[in-house]
């Protein structure tokens, strides 16, 4: 899609999600700040204590237990329609596995560094790229919709019967152990999305892309009007969001926090 034929809806719905996503982990980083300040108690800044007791609230609220898998859903579908715009899927794959590699190395050393929980050895970005190259070397294998469609609803399927939502989560990462987490019989790390049944939603896009948007023009009209830019603006740097976002707001987070008396 060039910058002059982009489709607005896709835009939005990605960016709405992402920012959604984006809110998600803030309260994450909220409500973990007890656990992450050891003097978190004895600062008693009431100010900050409020917006815990809220981060704790909506985490468990019904609200972020469905709405989260309701925006993730919604990610996943615009991703894989995505994919059918894409000139190179096979460059597209490896070049986020790249980024996903860099996450993990950043990620597992400062989580051995500073006895964090923020080690990320197969989130989001790790699943997209071996999602993308799994269907990238599926539709080479046989290039077609219905066949593409079942094999996801099968993985998507697999996922209810294992209850991806509720996998138990290992402590370490081992050789003997590392398959099961990518495979998503187990979980593991900050953020977790192994590939049932998250590979099997972007196949089940991709085949909505191929449907739906085979002229890679919108379906709706043209209401991409000041009201919804910051969400297409979003979705248009979706990566690049989700990649910094969370490390600027824990940087956010450790700077206020320092200010006000907290430490580690």
């Amino acid at each position: 899609m060039t910058k002059t034929k982009r489709i607005w809806e896709l835009d939005f719905l990605r960016g709405f999600s992402i920012i959604m996503m984006v809110w998600d982990h803030l309260m994450y980083d909220l409500k973990s700040l007890p656990y992450w300040f050891s003097n978190y108690h004895q600062v008693n800044n009431p100010i900050i204590e409020n917006w815990v007791e809220f981060a704790q609230s909506y985490w468990s609220s019904t609200l972020r237990e469905y709405g989260h898998w309701v925006f993730v859903a919604i990610f996943l579908l615009v991703s894989g329609i995505s994919f059918t715009f894409s000139r190179s899927n096979l460059s597209r794959g490896l070049k986020l596995l790249l980024v996903a590699v860099i996450i993990s190395v950043i990620t597992m050393t400062l989580e051995s560094v500073t006895g964090l929980a923020i080690g990320i050895f197969f989130g989001i970005i790790h699943m997209f790229a071996v999602g993308t190259l799994f269907i990238y070397y599926l539709r080479k294998l046989w290039d077609n919709n219905i066949f593409i469609l079942l094999i996801g609803l099968i993985i998507v399927g697999l996922g209810v019967v294992i209850q991806w939502d509720r996998v138990s989560y290992y402590n370490t990462v081992t050789l003997s152990n590392f398959w099961e987490i990518i495979i998503g019989l187990k979980g593991y790390g900050a953020d977790f999305f192994g590939v049932i049944p998250y590979v099997g939603v972007i196949m089940i896009g991709t085949v909505m892309g191929k449907v739906f948007y085979t002229n890679r023009v919108s379906l709706l009209p043209a209401w991409d009007k000041k009201w919804n830019r910051p969400f297409t603006f979003a979705g248009q740097k979706s990566l690049i969001i989700f990649v910094t976002h969370q490390v600027i707001l824990a940087g956010i987070i450790f700077i206020v926090g320092y200010f006000l008396g907290y430490s580690f």
